[in-house]
């Protein structure tokens, strides 16, 4: 269950903040989407089909069973719809799902409740990606930052070690945001 790992209201928090920004989203959806050289298209495309794959492989598929999610337009007629479709079906794959047994993620085996987490994390900082591309402030709240800087900086450094993140930087500030973004190995 998504409570027994990292609390609904965490995710309830890191899910409202991904799509607060969504629905500022206008009809650009080809411009810079603040994550590399991706479009906000596929920073969007990214986040919700995430929670697709991250529902497969805790129903018991395998990292290969994710790949054909990688090519779908998510955004299609309704973005904010669409995300909604696929996060919640995860939730209801955390609920069902036996969140201590390993699932066969792209970056290796891990259990179910560090997929949470990693889902935790990808909604924070997406959501960051999105602010930068929408040219507007990214605010996250305090106590979701401060449960990612305790249980996700293991697992971005874990992802670190396999290329999936870069170099940890020097935090702007001390605020736990930018500390968050430093660990994450982004610039404020």
């Amino acid at each position: 269950m998504v409570a027994a790992l990292a609390g609904d209201e965490l995710l309830g928090s890191a899910e409202t903040l991904w799509v607060e920004l969504l629905e500022r989203v206008d009809g650009d959806l080809d411009r810079a989407g603040g994550c590399g050289d991706w479009t906000v298209r596929q920073l969007v495309d990214h986040v919700a089909g995430g929670a697709q794959r991250y529902a497969i492989l805790l129903d018991g598929g395998s990292a290969a069973d994710t790949a054909a999610t990688r090519g779908v337009d998510y955004i299609g007629a309704d973005a904010v719809g669409s995300f909604w479709e696929q996060e919640h079906r995860l939730r209801e794959a955390a609920e069902h799902a036996d969140l201590t047994a390993l699932v066969d993620h792209r970056a290796g085996r891990r259990t179910g409740a560090s997929l949470m987490h990693l889902r935790l994390l990808e909604l924070t900082l997406h959501s960051k990606d999105l602010a930068d591309a929408l040219g507007v402030e990214w605010s996250p709240p305090a106590e979701l930052v401060a449960h990612l800087l305790d249980v996700g900086t293991p697992i971005i450094e874990d992802l670190r070690a396999l290329g999936l993140f870069g170099p940890e930087l020097p935090a702007a500030s001390d605020h736990p945001a930018d500390r968050l973004l430093a660990v994450a190995g982004r610039g404020a």
